[in-house]
């Protein structure tokens, strides 16, 4: 063989293996590992009484400064409690029957450690308060009931109640992690905050707060527990990833519901009720992130920008955009519904990259003025566009022989249908029903109806 031939056979090996790393790269998105999430003591929160220290509060501060376990119980009317010990040591304080309020600073203050976990007791009852604005101390910004220089975890059997009016309920300058317990929370800035990681891996939230229920600099991570939700602007903000692998979230009231650059839901029950976008990679039009002159909340990059759903059910009411993404949407698994917007301005599905679907079962409704269908699919999807608008109608899909293959109970004032599932099938005739109105159409490809309220036509 000549070396021209063999130049040329390297050549065109080089040139398909860059075609498919470029393919590749560009539907690869990076994910949390969850296996590693949480440590055996972030998870078990048992202790030795007789390696334990018991403190009883007396309306006086405290300052823990050696590693070891605290057992603490009693009230502080204006005080705190101060931990501010090596950079190595770890510290347990078990909450057993605790209430601090605290007039301008944290109730509860790490100032150093290694790591600190914050256990509710079994069976207790734990109050933490703010009453006034927050100061800061020195060069430290404290603006949370629980604020914390170093790791934090909170777990326990126990209930633990938090309130300010001027502040955050707790936050992390490092990783903020909760894995057991009962917890209430009313903010008037974020719920949860840290800079690392927000990541829950079981307990009970009711979480308000007058800014975002959870916010993070970078991940936030959910594997598990009972999370209700009311916030005045997102419930999950992060810059960065946002993963859902299990868990029941109930968000009451939001402006915007799920919020990062890139969003993973491999399980979980989700529920969003939101004034604007339901789930939204690559921030939100929101004047609440308003700062210098630009929204804080709009990421300038495409690239990564995604919302990846690969199991799970999550249920969608908003009057934004349903699904918004500023790059992509992969759906491979899971049950999707999207009840969206009434206005035309808004549609269910909204993305300026590609959507594709593979797996799992998708509606999304609302309104037919900028409704997109997706851009590719290996299952049957369907877009139908109505001329008039119903209202709290019932919507089917059914086959050629009239077996139902889909229903549901709107709630919303709608003129647009987007449906996929694996069940619809190339060649076969579909008929979408709303109310008495109803559109037939045939399957010749995997994708019917053009996007933008063009629907009804072959793509």
């Amino acid at each position: 063989m000549s070396y021209k031939k063999i130049i040329s056979g390297l050549l065109i090996i080089l040139l398909i293996c860059t075609i498919l790393c470029s393919c590749t790269a560009k539907n690869s998105v990076s994910q949390i590992n969850t296996e590693d999430l949480f440590t055996d003591r972030d998870i078990d929160y048992s202790y030795e009484e007789s390696e334990a220290k018991t403190i009883s509060l007396n309306n006086e501060t405290i300052t823990i400064d050696d590693e070891g376990i605290y057992v603490i119980n009693g009230k502080i009317s204006n005080g705190q409690i101060i931990i501010d010990a090596d950079d190595s040591d770890k510290i347990q304080i078990v909450l057993n029957g605790v209430t601090i309020t605290s007039d301008s600073s944290a109730a509860i203050f790490v100032k150093s450690a290694n790591k600190v976990f914050i256990t509710s007791a079994k069976g207790s009852e734990n109050a933490l308060s703010v009453i006034g604005e927050f100061t800061s101390d020195g060069d430290t910004n404290v603006d949370g009931v629980i604020f914390s220089m170093s790791d934090l975890t909170l777990n326990g059997d126990g209930t633990l109640n938090i309130e300010t009016k001027y502040g955050n309920g707790i936050v992390s300058k490092d990783d903020l992690k909760l894995t057991s317990g009962t917890y209430s929370i009313n903010a008037s800035k974020n719920g949860l905050e840290a800079n690392d990681i927000i990541a829950l891996g079981g307990g009970t939230y009711d979480i308000i707060s007058q800014n975002d229920a959870l916010h993070c600099d970078e991940d936030i991570t959910v594997t598990d527990g009972n999370i209700i939700i009311t916030a005045a602007d997102d419930a999950f903000h992060t810059d960065n990833i946002l993963t859902v692998t299990g868990g029941t979230i109930e968000i009451k009231e939001s402006h915007e519901g799920l919020e990062g650059k890139e969003i993973h839901i491999t399980g979980g029950n989700i529920t969003v009720n939101a004034d604007d976008d339901g789930i939204n990679a690559a921030g939100g039009n929101d004047s609440s992130g308003f700062n210098n002159g630009s929204f804080k909340d709009e990421f300038s990059a495409q690239e990564g920008v995604i919302i990846d759903i690969s199991g799970g059910t999550a249920y969608i009411n908003c009057e934004g955009d349903g699904i918004d993404s500023n790059g992509d949407i992969s759906i491979s698994g899971g049950k999707t519904v999207v009840e969206g917007p009434q206005n035309s301005g808004n549609g269910a599905l909204d993305y300026n990259g590609e959507a594709n679907i593979s797996g799992g079962t998708l509606l999304a409704i609302g309104s037919s003025g900028m409704a997109m269908n997706l851009s590719s699919a290996s299952q049957g999807s369907i877009l139908v566009n109505f001329t008039s608008s119903y209202t709290n109608e019932k919507i089917t899909i059914t086959d050629s022989q009239s077996n139902v293959i889909y229903a549901f109970d709107s709630t919303k004032t709608i003129s647009s249908v987007l449906f996929s599932s694996s069940e619809l099938k190339k060649g076969e005739t579909y008929t979408i029903t709303v109310g008495e109105q109803y559109q037939t159409v045939t399957l010749n490809d995997y994708i019917y109806g053009s996007s933008n309220g063009m629907g009804g036509f072959n793509k």
